[in-house]
């Protein structure tokens, strides 16, 4: 039986990949009167694309639980890694030790941590930073998509979040998928 992890957002993104500026002058807006619902759109367009392509854009940490225990080598979704901040076995009483820093590593790809052995414990909890770093590290590609994303959803004030046919081929060559 596999043993499948909890994914859980400890700290999210302080800027989005597009400016207000950027998006309204894509939507040719000039006044301030929609800054509110370009703003919104903004961050649901960055959320969208993070979905699709599996990835952070902007730094954000994140935390990875397993019950019981976790493999020697663990797959950290939402990257790219930018760090791990810490390992940690947690026992049924709550009780946490962090495990070393010198018996786990990043891998050379960026996308896995490595322990020299499997750790066990009632739970075992990774945190880690991912992201590009800050909007001028986001590709452009992906900006390019999210623009796209946020037109679509401005001039059709519908609830309709999928993303549109134009944006998915800017982020295909992000998209993390695991053979």
């Amino acid at each position: 039986m596999a043993n499948i992890p909890y994914l859980f957002q400890e700290v999210a993104p302080s800027t989005e990949p597009v400016t207000l500026t950027e998006a309204k002058l894509h939507l040719r807006v000039d006044s301030a009167d929609e800054d509110t619902l370009i703003t919104r759109l903004i961050t649901v367009a960055r959320e969208a694309a993070e979905k699709y392509t599996k990835r952070s854009l902007i730094t954000q940490t994140w935390k990875l639980v397993y019950d019981g225990y976790a493999p020697s080598e663990v797959f950290l979704p939402r990257g790219p890694i930018q760090s791990v901040t810490s390992a940690k076995i947690i026992a049924r009483d709550n009780t946490e030790t962090t495990i070393a820093t010198n018996t786990y590593y990043l891998n050379s790809g960026k996308e896995k941590v490595v322990f020299d052995a499997a750790p066990f414990g009632h739970t075992v909890e990774i945190i880690y930073v991912a992201g590009y770093g800050d909007a001028s590290n986001v590709p452009d590609s992906i900006k390019q998509g999210m623009l796209t994303h946020i037109s679509h959803l401005y001039e059709s004030r519908s609830a309709d979040l999928s993303l549109p046919k134009n944006s998915i081929p800017l982020y295909d060559a992000y998209r993390v998928i695991k053979l």
